[in-house]
């Protein structure tokens, strides 16, 4: 299913089943019960964005240290489930696939009665304006339900804690302030570094060679689309085909184009200028998320819209050129590595929120990105990251009598 499908079922079924649940739980009010004092167990859920669900992880480990003793369970798309696992921060992971109607109501009634027969003493609601998510923290049967509360979007009385969203904090901030009331304080405000295994880097490194990577060459990965939450994340493809021209006049590098299977149309449509040339590599659709990780370990720099692949190359350390236009890198700006970011100060600027669900008011037309010319975001680089062009410099290699 697409994103927008599951936005306007989450808007016309959610309404209506959340004011049926809101009237059941004001009868059961009649008769409250205690709440546990002890938390034994504690389900998280977030359905929507890899990079949301890696910049949970300071929260997820500082309730690791404030409840050692405490499991921890995690609901949310099968296609999150790798990364949930790499980050090596929950106990139990359950997923729900969204390639159809059938298979996710399947997999949501096997999930709810597993998650119910655990009695689970805490339930945290990590989607922003999810009906749907709100809904299954309530029927998780958690007597101790957070989640997020905003007035101009509706979801009933459903929550036995309700947090503040205050879209003027870095989303870290916002995502840990979901723990506060498990007495859970976020120190450590720094994104899990996700498990790489040696069989990883080993297939990355063979996939690499079977392209003609050498050990030593610069490596400069490109990640030019985005999910379909909102398209206008993405900086223009004929941008980035100058920006790769570029580099390649400047630079003795390889340029890595990587994906997912859904990026590979559009990944071609951005290196055809390049065709037959062999330091311009499509890598989209070839890798698996460890495979990815393990080229991410390669690379020197990693060039990319604002989207989960951006808090991947942070969380290991890598430098980052990020583009951000309708979102705002003051909430989701990269935590870690050496970060170079791009934002033009729109007045339209940034126009993703809550309050719209996450839907650009422009239906496409990005001005906020296409603002971002390539002459500027080309000496950015140069001045920000020079030791490659003294390292790796076609200039500098010419005079060392090393290029041709």
């Amino acid at each position: 299913m697409k994103t927008s499908t599951m936005k306007t079922i989450d808007h016309y079924v959610g309404i209506p089943v959340c004011l049926f649940l809101d009237i059941v739980q004001r009868l059961r009010e009649i008769f409250p019960r205690q709440h546990a004092s002890v938390y034994r167990r504690i389900l998280v859920m977030k359905f929507f964005g890899m990079g949301s669900i890696l910049l949970a992880s300071p929260m997820l480990r500082a309730i690791k240290a404030r409840h050692p003793d405490t499991s921890i369970g995690f609901l949310t798309f099968e296609a999150n489930r790798d990364i949930v696992t790499r980050l090596g921060l929950v106990d139990e992971v359950y997923t729900l696939r969204t390639g159809n109607l059938r298979q996710f109501a399947v997999d949501l009634l096997r999930s709810l009665r597993l998650i119910r027969r655990a009695r689970y003493d805490v339930t945290i609601d990590m989607e922003f304006f999810s009906k749907f998510s709100t809904i299954i923290t309530y029927l998780s049967g958690s007597p101790v339900r957070i989640g997020y509360f905003m007035r101009q979007l509706w979801r009933g009385d459903l929550l036995t804690e309700q947090i503040y969203y205050n879209h003027f904090k870095h989303i870290t901030e916002v995502i840990g302030a979901l723990a506060v009331p498990l007495d859970v304080r976020i120190t450590d405000g720094s994104i899990q570094r996700p498990m790489i295994s040696t069989s990883d880097l080993e297939r990355a490194s063979e996939l690499l060679a079977s392209e003609g990577v050498g050990p030593d060459e610069l490596v400069i990965a490109f990640n030019v689309n985005v999910s379909d939450l909102s398209l206008e994340r993405r900086w223009p493809k004929e941008h980035f085909q100058q920006l790769a021209a570029a580099l390649l006049l400047e630079l003795d590098a390889r340029l890595l184009f990587v994906g997912g299977a859904g990026d590979i149309s559009y990944v071609s449509e951005v290196i055809a200028p390049f065709a037959g040339n062999a330091r311009v590599i499509a890598l989209a659709g070839k890798t698996s998320l460890g495979e990815l990780l393990g080229v991410m370990t390669r690379c020197d720099l990693f060039i990319t819209n604002d989207s989960g692949p951006l808090h991947l190359a942070a969380s290991l350390g890598i430098p980052t050129v990020s583009f951000f236009g309708p979102e705002t890198p003051v909430l989701y700006g990269p935590r870690g590595g050496d970060a170079l970011i791009f934002h033009e100060e729109l007045y339209c600027s940034p126009c993703l929120n809550v309050f719209n669900v996450k839907t650009a008011p422009c239906a496409g037309r990005n001005l906020c990105l296409s603002a971002i010319k390539v002459d500027t975001v080309l000496a950015g680089i140069r001045g920000h990251f020079a030791s490659l062009w003294e390292l790796h410099g076609t200039a500098t290699r010419r005079a060392m009598g090393k290029g041709n």
